[in-house]
């Protein structure tokens, strides 16, 4: 996803992956990143308003069905095969 004249006036880039962290703790390199922290999926979830991020958390990992779940102990996991470097937006 790109779009034009944003912060700064410069173009921006997103994109949505899920990590697997090695540690809980976070080195921020303040100058390439303002801030840095761990989120529950709920809370995560509460701070979007981003087109690709909501079409990924609605679309591939169905967040709306684990946040429904009475037992959020699984790991939030993608309903379809994301194929490694390919290009899947809109659909």
């Amino acid at each position: 996803w790109h779009r034009h004249g944003l912060t700064f006036g410069k173009s921006d880039l997103y994109f949505v992956c899920l990590l697997r962290p090695v540690s809980e703790a976070i080195d921020v390199d303040p100058v390439e990143v303002s801030a840095a922290k761990w989120m529950g999926i709920e809370e995560f979830v509460q701070t979007q308003d981003h087109p690709l991020i909501l079409h990924v958390l609605k679309n591939i990992f169905r967040v709306e069905e684990y946040l429904q779940r009475e037992d959020k102990t699984s790991r939030l996991e993608p309903h379809i095969e994301i194929t490694e470097g390919a290009i899947q937006w809109p659909g």
